[in-house]
């Protein structure tokens, strides 16, 4: 749940901030900050035993070579993916961009279900139909409105301009007669 509240923080502020800023300056700063704050609680709490065991017995059992391997490629791909999610919120509303959040948890739970045979609790299933549903409730409102506007848009302009008429599919002005 913290997470999810730091996650929504983070993305209202870093939309606020893009303004006339570069996204990938915005995910930069975000990053070195997280950085400053997350490092020293890090090693006071799980810095000795860290050193003692994890990386230890994580090297005794797939070697260095593969440790160090992977520990690269995970830090890679969460680069890209939040790269991505800071370039994702520059072109949608911070609503958009938590409920396309909140489906990719949904999807990875899923997935996680059908390719790998995870159990699947009580509670897990109660917050994963939750969110869905939110999700499902979210689209249908939205779309709801898009279409409103539209209507309200056509009987607005449809009429004023009798040669210039607007033809709208999906949305999207295709063409003008």
């Amino acid at each position: 749940m913290i997470s999810n509240i730091s996650f929504t923080y983070r993305s209202l502020y870093s939309k606020k901030a893009m303004g006339d800023s570069m996204n990938t300056n915005i995910y930069a700063y975000i990053s070195i900050i997280a950085l400053i704050v997350c490092i020293p609680p890090a090693i006071i709490v799980e810095g000795p035993q860290l050193m003692k065991y994890g990386f230890n017995d994580a090297i005794a059992k797939v070697g260095l070579t593969k440790f160090i391997s992977d520990l690269f490629w995970v830090g890679m791909f969460y680069h890209l993916y939040n790269q991505l999610a800071t370039n994702t919120l520059e072109r949608v509303a911070p609503l958009t961009h938590a409920v396309g959040n909140v489906l990719k948890r949904v999807f990875v739970i899923g997935f996680s279900i059908l390719v790998f045979g995870n159990k699947i609790s009580t509670q897990t299933g109660i917050g994963t139909g939750i969110a869905i549903a939110g999700v499902a409730t979210y689209s249908f409102i939205k779309a709801k409105m898009e279409e409103e506007k539209r209507v309200s848009f056509i009987l607005e302009y449809g009429d004023k301009h009798e040669y210039s008429r607007l033809i709208f599919v999906f949305g999207l002005q295709v063409a003008s007669c």
